[in-house]
C-alpha cells in the first residue's frame, strides 16, 4: 500500500514538473515573439519618423523654394514697375526739353525774320525747315539785271538786316545758296550755270566780310544752279534766287509741322 502511495506522489510530481515545463516553454515563445515584433514595431516607427522627418524637411525646401521664387518675382516686378516710372520719367523730360527747344527756336525764328518783313510777299519769301531759318530772295534785290555785280544801293536794306541778325546773334551761322536761271542771258562769259551761281554767292559773302565785318568762318557760299527750281511760275530774270539759310550748330533738328 506504501508503495502505491509513493508510486502516486511520484506521478504526480512528474506531471506537474511536466506542465510547468510546457508552460514555461509556451511562455518564452511568447516573449521571443513580442520581443520580435517590437523590435519590428520599433523598426517601423523609426522609418515612419525618418518619412516624416525627410517631408518635413522637403516641405520646409519647397516652401523656401516658393518664398524665395515669389521673392525674385516681386523684385523683377518692382524692377520692372521701376524702369517704366524711369521711361515715363525719361519721355517727360524729353517732350519738355523739346518743347522747350521748339519754343527757343520759334523766338529765334521770329528774330532772325523781322527784318524781312517790309519786303513784297514775292521778292523775300521766308520759312523754317528743321532747325534752319531760311530767306528767299529774288535776285532782282541783289544784283544787276543780267549780271553778278551786287546792286549796293538795291541791295543795302537787305544785306544790312542780314548782317544785324548775325551780329544780333553770334552763335549764328550763315549758307548763302544761289538759284540761276535755267537760261543765262548777260553779257558776261560763264562755262555754266554753277560757276554762274557760286560767283554771285561769293560775291554776297565778300560784301558781308568786307562792308560789315562779319567772320568768314560764319559764312559759307554755295549754288544749286539751275537745278533746284524755287519758282516754278516765273519766267525770265524771276526764276533767279537766292536762299539765306541761318542755322546754329547748337540747336538740334527741330520738326516745326511747316
Amino acid at each position: 500500500m506504501k508503495f502505491i502511495y509513493i508510486c502516486t506522489a511520484a506521478y504526480l510530481i512528474l506531471s506537474v514538473s511536466c506542465v510547468s515545463t510546457q508552460k514555461y516553454t509556451t511562455s518564452q515563445h511568447t516573449i521571443q515573439r513580442l520581443q520580435s515584433d517590437s523590435s519590428i514595431l520599433e523598426k517601423r516607427l523609426r522609418m515612419l519618423q525618418e518619412e516624416v522627418d525627410f517631408l518635413g524637411n522637403k516641405s520646409a525646401t519647397m516652401e523656401q523654394a516658393l518664398t524665395q521664387r515669389l521673392q525674385e518675382k516681386e523684385d523683377s516686378l518692382n524692377l520692372k514697375q521701376q524702369l517704366l516710372r524711369d521711361k515715363e520719367m525719361n519721355i517727360r523730360d524729353m517732350k519738355a526739353r523739346k518743347a522747350e527747344e521748339r519754343d527757343a527756336f520759334a523766338k529765334l525764328s521770329a528774330e532772325i525774320i523781322k527784318p524781312f518783313v517790309g519786303f513784297a510777299n514775292n521778292d523775300v519769301v521766308t520759312r523754317t525747315s528743321c532747325s534752319q531759318t531760311i530767306i528767299e530772295v529774288s535776285d532782282r534785290l541783289l544784283f544787276t539785271p543780267a549780271t553778278t555785280k551786287i546792286d549796293i544801293l538795291k541791295s543795302a536794306k537787305l544785306t544790312a538786316a542780314l548782317a544785324d541778325v548775325l551780329n544780333k546773334q553770334p552763335d549764328l551761322k550763315l549758307i548763302i545758296v544761289n538759284h540761276t536761271d535755267s537760261a543765262y542771258i548777260g553779257k558776261e562769259k560763264w562755262d555754266d550755270n554753277w560757276s554762274l551761281g557760286a560767283t554771285k554767292a561769293n560775291g554776297l559773302v565778300k560784301l558781308l566780310m568786307r562792308d560789315y565785318k562779319i567772320a568768314p568762318q560764319r559764312l559759307l557760299p554755295a549754288t544749286q544752279a539751275e537745278y533746284i527750281d524755287l519758282q516754278k511760275n516765273a519766267v525770265g530774270l524771276g526764276k533767279s534766287r537766292t536762299t539765306f539759310v541761318f542755322y546754329s550748330e547748337l540747336l538740334p533738328c527741330i520738326h516745326t509741322g511747316e
